[in-house]
């Protein structure tokens, strides 16, 4: 992967995004064997401040053997992907401080020194908290109740309470957003769900705008409403 920007030291920008992560969110991890370089996945865990850093130690049923390649003072390359309004992926070195095995199989690093950072969306997105309703295609009645954290005239997220979504499924499907405008105005957008991404509270979905499918100038006073409100 390239990496299209690299920064020495840590700014306070640098120390949002890195406080940006959440137990649960899933962390892509290279590591070195002997015999060669290893990628897995795992989740992150938690952070002791500036200390270290806590992941699950991988699967290695899925993963194979990691025996070789995650121990004390070997190097790790951490990357993820932080959803806000800049859509980037975030990667830092850092180095293996203990691998504990009881009670649990956890991995702590050195907190990192650098990050570096590859931007994913060629349109910058609002940040947001506006209520939206997601309501089906067919009937446009309204079946979950959501929160959209950040928006563009291409797409946006939504946060929705687990307690609210259950066993619903709903990566690949279609959907209308209901978002209450000024003067009474409703503005219904339709959107194709394209990822998922979870913490212990909420679910988190993005959403892709489907083109041709939506008045662009009530997709323009949307944004400018939003943008003048936030």
């Amino acid at each position: 992967m390239a990496i299209l920007s690299e920064k020495t030291g840590l700014s306070k920008e640098d120390m949002r995004k890195l406080r940006s992560l959440r137990p649960g969110m899933s962390l892509d991890v290279q590591v070195k064997s002997p015999t060669a370089a290893k990628r897995v996945r795992t989740e992150f865990v938690g952070m002791d401040g500036t200390r270290c850093l806590i992941l699950r130690y991988p699967d290695e049923s899925k993963w194979g053997s990691l025996k070789d390649a995650i121990y004390a003072d070997n190097s790790i390359i951490v990357r993820f992907i932080l959803e806000d309004e800049t859509g980037e992926v975030i990667a830092f070195k850092s180095r293996v401080l203990l691998v504990a095995t009881r009670p649990t199989h956890i991995v702590f690093i050195s907190f990192p020194v650098a990050i570096q950072n590859q931007g994913l969306r060629a349109e910058k997105r609002t940040t947001t908290r506006t209520p939206v309703q997601l309501a089906t295609i067919d009937t446009g009645k309204p079946f979950l109740r959501a929160m959209i954290l950040d928006i563009s005239s291409k797409g946006c997220r939504v946060g929705v309470k687990k307690e609210q979504t259950g066993s619903l499924k709903l990566v690949g499907k279609q959907l209308m957003l209901k978002i209450a405008g000024g003067a009474e105005i409703e503005h219904s957008i339709k959107g194709k769900v394209v990822n998922h991404k979870t913490d212990d509270v909420s679910n988190f979905y993005g959403i892709q705008f489907v083109e041709g499918d939506n008045d662009p100038d009530q997709l323009n006073q949307l944004l400018a409403e939003i943008s003048i409100e936030f």
